[in-house]
C-alpha cells in the first residue's frame, strides 16, 4: 500500500513546553506541506507530538485551522486519496524517527470524531472513521515484533506499546490507560 508513495517533506520546529492546565509533560512540533490538487494549493500542517511520560501522542492539523477549537476534527474536503495516504504516511514515519530518539517510547493515537463544516455534521466517537485509517496504518507499518497493538474502540484511540520498555505488555496498557484519566483524558 505504502511502497508507492513518499512521505511529505518533515521539519522539526521546536520543543515546546506546556501551557498551564495543559496535560503533556513537553511537545515536540513539526511541520510539512502538501502537494497541490485540483481543489487547492499545497497546505501547511502541524505536527505535535506529545509526550506523557514514555508515551508520545501524535496528533495534526492544517495550520490555517490552528485557531479553531476543532481544529484536529475538521474535514477539509481538498485532499484526494494519494493526498491523504502521504498525509497518513508522512505522520506514521515519524514514530521510527522517534523510536530511535528514544527506543523505550510507547505511542498514542486517537480518531479525533469527523466533523463536517459545511453542515456541522458530527461523528460518532466510537470505532470512528479516522481510529479505522490509524489502526490499519499501523498494522501495515508497524507489524507486531516491536510493538504490541491495543485498541479502545469506545473512545477511537490506537495504542503502540512498546515490546522491550516492560515486562507486561497488558499491565503497560492498563498503567497508560490510568495515565491518561488521571490527567484527563479517556482511552
Amino acid at each position: 500500500m505504502f511502497d508507492k508513495y513518499k512521505p511529505f517533506n518533515l521539519k522539526f520546529i521546536q520543543k515546546a513546553s506546556p501551557n498551564e492546565g495543559d496535560a503533556f509533560d513537553f511537545a515536540y512540533i513539526y511541520k510539512f506541506f502538501t502537494d497541490s490538487t485540483d481543489n487547492v494549493q499545497r497546505l501547511k500542517y502541524i505536527l505535535r507530538v506529545e509526550v506523557f511520560e514514555d508515551v508520545f501522542a501524535i496528533k495534526f492539523y492544517a495550520a490555517r485551522d490552528r485557531k479553531l477549537t476543532n481544529k484536529y476534527n475538521r474535514i477539509l474536503k481538498v485532499h484526494n486519496y494519494k493526498s491523504i495516504i502521504k498525509l497518513f504516511y508522512t505522520c506514521a514515519t515519524l514514530v521510527q524517527v522517534l523510536h530511535n530518539m528514544y527506543p523505550s517510547i510507547s505511542f498514542a493515537i486517537n480518531g479525533a470524531e469527523s466533523r463536517e463544516i459545511a453542515n456541522d455534521k458530527i461523528e460518532d466517537m466510537e470505532s470512528n472513521q479516522r481510529f479505522r485509517i490509524y489502526r490499519n496504518v499501523a498494522l501495515k507499518l508497524f507489524g507486531f515484533e516491536l510493538f504490541e497493538h491495543f485498541q479502545c474502540e469506545e473512545v477511537s484511540s490506537y495504542i503502540l506499546i512498546n515490546r522491550s520498555s516492560c515486562n507486561d505488555v497488558d499491565e503497560k496498557f492498563d498503567y497508560i490507560k490510568r495515565m491518561f484519566i488521571e490527567r484527563g483524558f479517556e482511552v
